[in-house]
């Protein structure tokens, strides 16, 4: 696979130049493409001539006319070329096929379960990608690349996951992941911090379109946040992407991970609800959850709540609270115009997010609320790491 995974990538700047115009704006006229990429006429056809015969870019429609012949109307190849992204987290891993517009093509997932080691996560996912192949007849000659947003911290350059905590498997140091994984799809990987690609996706293909200070945050098990500044990425020194879920909002409150005290995934995130639940019900608070305590869950808290369940109301959103006067204090810093929350809590909980967006609401300066754009999900919902993750193969052809 490796001889043919840079079919894109050894485009001459003339054939980069039109494979972006029709990426991003396609299906669109031949006066259009050379509008877009001021590149002559005469050189424009020659090159698109090539870009056709390699398949790369195809004659997707007749345009309308404005008095002359109809115009021909060209785009990227969404029918043959595909790119995988895949999203490992704590909680699910995620595997998509996508087109060249990000449209997917197939998704799986699978729990990341007490089973679930590095080398078993691996497995599953390159069974996924061959079920993929099977179900869509993918020819391998057309994959573009493949993109892995996953949780840090990171050693980027060298794709290792570092030291991530909290997953439920064991062996989860020092993971050398993208070579673990190019071993197994005998192609090359593209790594990135999970919230990092996701915000990447959403800057460039999503909601974040044209908006230049973005705040993007994963709630789940940590609290992850991936932002763009004047439309550059904004990486921490060592790649770490939860400084906000470790911002001290209480110096005397509850024992974080990290060793210090009151930090806010002592509060809102999916561990923290779950033991400060678990607390409250060994204190003898009724719960409308038929479950043994130990088998509860942040869904189960998360369902109950939407049913008036009064425990599991209170949890989240005292959960929120906190979450949300983070916010406010990343906003004050950052000055975002666009802020999304999404990851597992924010989707399986409408109040969740409801009760951080008050908070924000309550506590910020109404003079810059009213220049700040909130989302809850995104353009891509619960499929954007792994969206994000397909977008930095995109990126790539380009760099």
């Amino acid at each position: 696979m490796k001889e043919n995974i840079n079919i894109l990538k050894n485009l001459s700047n003339e054939e980069k130049k039109i494979f972006n115009s029709l990426q991003n704006e396609g299906p669109i006229t031949k006066s259009e493409i050379s509008r877009l990429t001021e590149i002559k006429l005469t050189t424009l056809n020659n090159t698109m001539e090539i870009l056709e015969k390699k398949r790369i870019i195809v004659r997707e429609a007749i345009g309308q006319s404005t008095g002359g012949r109809r115009p021909v109307l060209y785009d990227v190849n969404l029918l043959e070329f595909y790119i995988i992204g895949i999203d490992i987290s704590r909680v699910y891993t995620q595997v998509i096929i996508a087109n060249l517009k990000m449209e997917i093509l197939y998704k799986e997932m699978f729990n990341m379960d007490i089973f679930c080691s590095p080398q078993e996560t691996v497995r599953r996912i390159y069974e996924i990608i061959n079920k993929a192949n099977q179900n869509l007849r993918l020819d391998s000659r057309n994959l573009v690349g493949v993109g892995l947003g996953t949780v840090g911290p990171l050693d980027i350059k060298n794709g290792i996951m570092i030291s991530p905590v909290n997953f439920s498997a064991l062996g989860w140091s020092n993971v050398p992941i993208k070579e673990m994984l190019e071993k197994k799809l005998n192609c090359p990987i593209i790594i990135e911090n999970g919230v990092n690609a996701a915000v990447i996706g959403e800057y460039f293909y999503g909601i974040g379109k044209g908006v230049e200070n973005i705040a993007y945050l994963n709630c789940g098990i940590g609290i992850r946040t991936g932002t763009v500044l004047s439309s550059k990425l904004m990486r921490t020194i060592s790649d770490d992407e939860d400084a906000l879920g470790h911002m001290i909002v209480d110096v005397h409150g509850e024992k974080c991970k990290c060793g210090n005290f009151g930090c806010i995934e002592s509060y809102s995130s999916i561990n923290a609800i779950i033991k400060k639940f678990s607390l409250e019900v060994k204190k003898g608070r009724k719960t409308i959850i038929n479950k043994q305590l130990k088998n509860i869950g942040y869904k189960d808290i998360c369902i109950a709540a939407e049913r008036n369940d009064n425990l599991s109301k209170e949890i989240l959103i005292g959960a929120a609270l906190i979450l949300g006067t983070g916010l406010v204090n990343y906003i004050n810093l950052l000055n975002p115009g666009l802020v999304i929350l999404s990851g597992p809590l924010i989707i399986n909980s409408k109040l969740f997010y409801n009760e951080c967006i008050k908070t924000v609401f309550k506590k910020l300066h109404p003079d810059r609320m009213k220049k700040i754009i909130f989302s809850r999900g995104g353009f891509f919902k619960e499929n954007a790491i792994s969206i994000g993750a397909v977008a930095l193969v995109i990126k790539d052809i380009y760099n």
